[in-house]
């Protein structure tokens, strides 16, 4: 009997060594070999890696434009002078055309041939009417003729025997008279009948075109 005991127990203790065996060499194994470091490690590296690869993508280098700029647009050019000489804030209008002066409005009908006695002229009938609340000032030499070679001629003595006289011009009144100027040149052509008062706060210069 005592025989028959003494197997159970040996294989007791052949299980129990073993057991101890397996327990000695899984303790016995490098850290880097157990699972429950293996996990952490992996979860560590993941994220290092993550950092790396986003620390590795760059913003994108703005694009450069390889094409030429575009030129600059050229300045606008002014209008054409609607003849020459003349002045930025003329009043310009056709010959007959009523033109407003500051409070006054003035008007220059086409230029014709003159009394021709003395020698050739070329005259406008004008009216002036005084639109302000101020008497205003008028004179003939307030007139002058631009010739279509250039000249500008101031008002002569003779070709009208209605010539503008001198004077003032009270609140509401007018003033008409013909202005005459020396054509002795017998020129032809585009001609410019051109008003500013000397005497006057306007500071405007009033221009009628003419085709004579």
């Amino acid at each position: 009997m005592a025989d028959n005991k003494s197997v159970p127990d040996a294989k007791s203790g052949a299980k129990a060594q073993a057991a101890a065996d397996k327990a000695y060499r899984k303790a016995s194994r490098p850290w880097f070999k157990k699972k429950r470091f293996l996990f952490p490690l992996i979860i560590v590296a993941i994220i290092v890696i993550t950092i790396v690869a986003n620390a590795g993508k760059k913003e994108p280098a703005p694009s450069v434009n390889s094409s030429p700029p575009a030129s600059a647009a050229a300045p606008a050019t002014e209008a054409a002078a609607a003849f020459p000489g003349a002045k930025k804030g003329d009043v310009v209008g056709q010959a007959g055309a009523a033109l407003k002066i500051g409070d006054a409005t003035v008007t220059s009908a086409p230029i014709a041939n003159g009394d021709a006695t003395f020698a050739a002229t070329l005259c406008t009938a004008t009216t002036l009417s005084n639109g302000s609340k101020e008497t205003i000032n008028f004179n003939a030499f307030d007139w002058k003729l631009q010739t279509p070679s250039g000249t500008i001629v101031t008002t002569g003595f003779s070709g009208s025997k209605n010539m503008l006289s001198s004077g003032e011009i009270a609140p509401g009144g007018t003033a008409s008279g013909d202005v005459c100027f020396d054509n002795k040149n017998a020129e032809s052509g585009q001609f410019v009948v051109l008003y500013q008062p000397v005497f006057s706060f306007f500071s405007d210069r009033a221009a009628w075109i003419n085709n004579h």
